[in-house]
């Protein structure tokens, strides 16, 4: 039986990966590690708007960061959440790719 503490950090997890922009990044994240200067390029937005991005996954537990001087480097925090997002960058992401 599951209980209830558990599914409510399930919704939280899904909560934080279920936006276009997130996704997008979290695709680019299954490939490396990276900066927001490399995820501003890729998702065309903001500094601001992506540290937001940023920080509410990481607040919910999506990703985390390492810092190598000035640099503060992006990956997704556990193989759990890697083969969700594998799953749907497969379903969702690469298809509109290949068109």
């Amino acid at each position: 039986m599951i209980d209830d503490e558990s599914m409510k950090e399930a919704v939280k997890g899904l909560k934080a990966i279920s936006h276009a922009t997130r996704l997008k990044i979290l695709c680019f994240l299954q490939e490396k590690e990276a900066t927001v200067n490399e995820i501003i390029d890729i998702t065309h937005m903001s500094q601001s708007a992506v540290s937001q991005h940023l920080g509410k996954m990481k607040a919910l537990g999506v990703l985390k960061d390492r810092r190598d001087g000035n640099r503060v480097f992006y990956t997704v925090t556990n193989e759990a959440y890697s083969n969700l997002i594998d799953a749907l960058c497969e379903i969702y992401v690469v298809p509109t790719l290949k068109k």
